[in-house]
């Protein structure tokens, strides 16, 4: 992780300032372009280019530390594998910290499903310049269409917030297109994939960590961006409420979520949504059985067929392998959770929030390979007004 990212962190489990200690660090070679761009925004000092492969983030306020671990800060509030490959390591060092421990909270319901699931997901992912059945091209049409005009002039040379990144091509986009520092959260290992494969960006940071509990501090975002994340949450209120307070005044907040659209349309889609609602828990709960395995291969060859279907109605539609078809499958079968919201129930939680401006986002902006999907599921867009 980049040093710098530390002024924006605190701690998951109570708030509190969190202190670095180094173990393995580096100076990074920084482009031309990246430095130059540091100068214009007046960050460039003499740790920009420090890059922490390995440390703790101690907590003095509850005596909790967290793991950085291959340059991902692990902030979590509770226990991984990560934690223990970390003690291994560097038991030495943990030694100077005899009063301190490893978070030690519960996962939130569905959490560790969806840690499991989503890490297994997207772990073996090559960035090959497809997401989904999206070109990275229209993947960044539709991350700028989603944000408007508006969020993108709020974040430009700001800081903006990706809460679900996966493996952080929205928040490469974002970087890119506000030249921000973008922060891309996520619970699964897919940010351990980001953050290799983004090792050389100094405007990019990624962190492990849980939608419920951020670990950064309050209204630090110019831009909040979260898209197909919250509804595989045990409550989407409640994680768009824990998400929106990170949001400072007069920044933007997009959310997308599965919509009741997604539920009907054609006979066809009608039974494919009752067939997951009646196998995805039973999925879920049993990823590693035989049973299940069986299912999600039978899956990807239905999703295979429909994107066929799809290619030969919009021809920007990317195709489909039997790799990203049991992708898909994974995605859409293995969360515990899918819930379902329509626009007059997520504009009442940014009002809720203190969010004014706030509206729809239009379907028919969306690159066409997308169309389909966003309209019958559901965007939202808010800007923040007056904090206390």
């Amino acid at each position: 992780m980049w040093s710098r990212l530390t002024e924006w962190l605190s701690c998951p489990a109570c708030g509190g300032h969190l202190s670095v200690d180094t173990f393995v660090e580096e100076r990074a070679n920084i482009s031309d372009h990246d430095r130059a761009l540091a100068v214009e925004r007046g960050i460039l000092d003499g740790d920009f280019n420090r890059y922490i492969e390995a440390g703790l983030l101690a907590c003095s306020n509850c005596k909790t530390y967290f793991p950085i671990m291959h340059g991902l800060p692990v902030l979590v509030p509770y226990t991984t594998p990560i934690h223990h490959e970390f003690s291994g390591a560097f038991s030495d060092h943990l030694t100077k910290y005899p009063d301190y421990h490893f978070p030690n909270s519960a996962p939130v319901s569905g959490e560790q499903f969806v840690m499991n699931s989503f890490s297994t997901e997207w772990l073996a992912y090559e960035y090959d310049g497809v997401i989904w059945d999206l070109s990275y091209e229209d993947h960044e049409k539709r991350l700028l269409s989603e944000l408007g005009p508006d969020a993108l002039k709020a974040g430009r040379h700001g800081t903006f917030l990706e809460v679900g990144c996966g493996i952080g091509l929205s928040t490469f986009f974002a970087a890119k297109n506000m030249e921000c520092d973008a922060i891309g959260v996520d619970l699964s290992l897919a940010v351990l994939v980001a953050t290799k494969h983004f090792r050389d960006n100094p405007f990019l940071h990624f962190v492990q960590a849980s939608a419920f509990s951020i670990p950064l501090k309050k209204e630090v975002a110019d831009v909040i961006y979260t898209h197909g994340v919250l509804h595989h949450t045990y409550s989407t209120e409640k994680a768009v409420k824990a998400v929106g307070p990170h949001c400072r005044e007069n920044g933007w907040m997009y959310v997308w979520l599965y919509g009741s659209g997604s539920k009907g349309g054609s006979v066809a889609r009608r039974i494919a949504f009752h067939l997951e609602e009646a196998t995805r828990p039973m999925i879920a709960r049993n990823l590693a059985s035989p049973i299940s395995r069986a299912a999600l291969g039978t899956l990807s060859f239905a999703y295979l067929l429909v994107n066929t279907l799809h290619r030969v109605k919009d021809p920007t539609v990317e195709k489909y392998d039997y790799g990203k078809a049991l992708h898909a499958a994974r995605d859409r079968f293995t969360p515990l959770y899918a819930h379902r919201h329509d626009y007059p129930e997520v504009a009442a939680w940014f009002q809720d929030l203190g969010f004014e401006d706030i509206a729809e986002v239009d379907w028919r902006t969306m690159p066409t390979a997308n169309e389909d999907n966003y309209r019958r599921n559901t965007g939202v867009r808010g800007r923040r007004g007056r904090t206390a």
